[in-house]
């Protein structure tokens, strides 16, 4: 009857143990998986701290991949908040001849470029992009006649210079034409 009661005793002290809180161990863990079935999903690491854009309304993630004026244009986009407390990404290209399942250079928000934004405050504190010099990179793994699904990461600077890294990033959209 003891070893019955120790036995016990040691699977309910077990169970309640609080150092499981329930977080992951590797933060990449609570990002929304790398689905490539047009989810509805964006996910990324700042600076090693999960992101998850809103569900709803202005904030939910979103894509359009549009020919206009003899070239296309893409833009995704994810937010999460507002006013001051608003962050958000706007990933892209302007003018480009097509796009492709492959990895592109994340550079400056400029005609023929892929672009990065990391958006932050309700008056917009922080745009910072990319540089030519140390460019993010964009990874198309799924690009159908409605979904596009990939990878990003990137890093940029703050008002006081201090990096600001973007990883692990992820998304899974379908997108308007």
């Amino acid at each position: 009857m003891k070893t019955l009661l120790a036995f016990m005793l040691m699977v309910i002290l077990t169970a309640c143990n609080n150092d499981d809180d329930g977080t992951p161990e590797n933060p990449a863990d609570a990002l929304p998986p790398a689905t490539q079935t047009g989810e509805g999903t964006f996910g990324c690491l700042i600076d090693g701290e999960p992101f998850f854009p809103g569900r709803f309304g202005g904030d939910q993630p979103s894509a359009f991949y549009q020919f206009v004026r003899d070239a296309y244009t893409l833009g995704i986009s994810a937010s999460r908040g507002g006013g001051e407390t608003m962050v958000g990404f706007n990933l892209g290209a302007l003018d480009i001849e097509g796009l492709e399942e492959k990895t592109y250079s994340l550079t400056t928000f400029e005609s023929g470029n892929f672009f990065a934004e990391y958006l932050i405050g309700g008056g917009i504190e922080l745009t910072s992009s990319p540089t030519d010099e140390e460019p993010g990179i964009l990874t198309i793994t799924n690009f159908t006649d409605e979904i596009i699904s990939g990878t990003f990461e990137f890093t940029v600077l703050d008002n006081e210079g201090n990096e600001i890294r973007i990883t692990d990033g992820r998304f899974d959209l379908r997108y308007t034409n």
